[in-house]
């Protein structure tokens, strides 16, 4: 059975969190599919991707600047930010190499004005640093979202289980949602390919 990886690509622990909670979405629906938690560090990770694989690069995004960042604004901390060519190395460092692999880079916003977004830079910064041929070819598709996603989650409007599109509400209570309403549009249909694979980008 392919795999989803759930790579957080940061120092910090900030994202595990968001991890503990979609393996615990994906636990109590019944394991529909077979996760991997990996992270950052030294013993390359990354390397385990097979043929057929998904890979969740996962970080929060800002509408405005090209990066993604390991905490929401409200956390406390000083947060940490990984540029497109930041992202790239990361992921090279951790081990990726050029596999038959889907790629999707979560993170709210992070396709948003798809030409100039933090998405489409680092699809091709990753390209160009892990694909074939010096960037020039690749076995990849790399994906982005242009709207606010979540993490696996149950839809209270729906209740199903699945990663839901959003809107920024500043009244909405819940478990570590409080600053997301969710609809009942799939993550799914809000993605963009920025990378597919062969020659090419878009």
């Amino acid at each position: 059975m392919p795999r989803v990886f759930l790579y957080n690509p940061f120092k910090s622990d900030c994202i595990e969190d968001l991890i503990d909670r979609w393996i615990k979405a994906e636990e109590t629906r019944g394991w529909t599919k077979d996760l991997v938690r990996v992270r950052h560090g030294p013993y390359k990770p990354l390397d385990e991707l097979e043929a057929g694989d998904t890979l969740y690069i996962i970080g929060h995004g800002d509408v405005t600047p090209n990066h993604m960042v390991d905490r929401g604004p409200t956390e406390g901390g000083t947060q940490e930010v990984l540029q497109p060519h930041e992202l790239a190395a990361r992921v090279f460092s951790d081990g990726l190499t050029d596999k038959a692999i889907t790629i999707k880079i979560y993170s709210c916003l992070a396709a948003r004005g798809v030409l100039d977004s933090f998405a489409t830079n680092a699809a091709i910064q990753i390209k160009l640093k892990c694909g074939s041929m010096g960037g020039m070819s690749c076995k990849f598709d790399i994906y982005g979202y242009d709207e606010i996603v979540s993490i696996l989650v149950l839809n209270p409007k729906t209740g199903e289980y699945g990663k839901f599109v959003g809107e920024l509400k500043e009244d909405v209570t819940g478990v570590s949602e409080d600053t997301i309403e969710l609809t009942t549009v799939k993550a799914s249909s809000s993605r963009k390919l920025l990378v597919k694979k062969g020659f090419g980008f878009m």
